[in-house]
């Protein structure tokens, strides 16, 4: 699960940094408002030319 913190964590990283976390983890951060989700990137996804 990726998530974009929203505010400085346990996990030492700062806000606004993209970290990837265990579910568990990620399910903490977004029920303590410390994180959003972000939306996984897919490897298939065309380019606009």
């Amino acid at each position: 699960m990726k998530v974009k913190l929203t505010k400085r964590a346990r996990i030492w990283h700062e806000a606004g940094e993209t970290v990837e976390v265990s579910p568990a983890e990620g399910r903490f951060l977004l029920s303590v408002k410390s994180a959003v989700k972000v939306a996984e990137e897919t490897k298939t996804a065309k380019k606009k030319k």
